[in-house]
């Protein structure tokens, strides 16, 4: 295995998983209310979209590109509607210190979670592109067509930059939430539903412009 190309891969990854994010405000939300591994394995639900955009951009798949193309405004719709309701919803509920230390979510809560972060993902046509950006951007550094391995080497290294920073995020917020007073927790509560409708906002605006 090429070791550069997969940290070419990685260093992708992680930028584009790092900047801040709807998905970013919801591990930070886990983070804080459910703990290192909730947060972790809702991360882990955008990892799997951005695999599935970053190999159909590794592989030059076409078809994807111009069904995205395609489809653009009502994923964007759908994507700015699912935003609008998350955040409306989290801004709303209520959240208490008390609770929280004794309410573990099920595994299917734990699951919802994470497919939800999926769907925030899959359904921003940015984040495809992002990947056709930056693939064609580093052509010249990837050269994904010299050898049958190197598209695999680079998506590999996606998934790992995406699931570190995930890691590394999910453990800090969860570490610090012990600092948090209840008052704090839901402000921030509130203010995570608030952005996160806010990007739901952009996107619709961007939709219907």
């Amino acid at each position: 295995m090429d070791l550069t190309l997969l940290l070419t891969g990685i260093a992708i990854g992680l930028a584009v998983t790092a900047p801040l994010g709807p998905v970013n405000i919801l591990v930070i939300r886990n983070a804080i209310r459910r703990g290192f591994t909730v947060a972790f394995l809702v991360g882990l639900g955008a990892v799997a979209a951005d695999v599935l955009y970053a190999s159909a951009a590794a592989y030059g798949v076409s078809w994807v590109s111009s069904l995205i193309a395609a489809y653009a405004r009502p994923l964007m719709l759908v994507g700015g509607l699912l935003l609008v309701v998350t955040g409306v919803w989290l801004a709303r509920k209520r959240v208490e210190i008390s609770a929280i230390a004794g309410d573990e979510p099920q595994t299917a809560k734990v699951i919802g979670k994470s497919l939800a972060a999926f769907g925030l993902t899959v359904t921003n046509p940015g984040e495809f592109f992002g990947f056709i950006a930056i693939f064609g951007t580093m052509s010249g550094i990837l050269r994904l067509h010299e050898d049958w391995a190197r598209p695999p080497t680079v998506i590999a290294g996606v998934a790992i930059g995406g699931s570190l920073w995930w890691l590394c995020l999910s453990f800090l917020v969860s570490r610090l939430k012990t600092r948090i007073s209840e008052r704090a927790l839901a402000r921030i509560s509130r203010w995570t539903g608030i952005l996160i409708a806010a990007f739901g906002f952009a996107l619709l605006m961007e939709a219907v412009g």
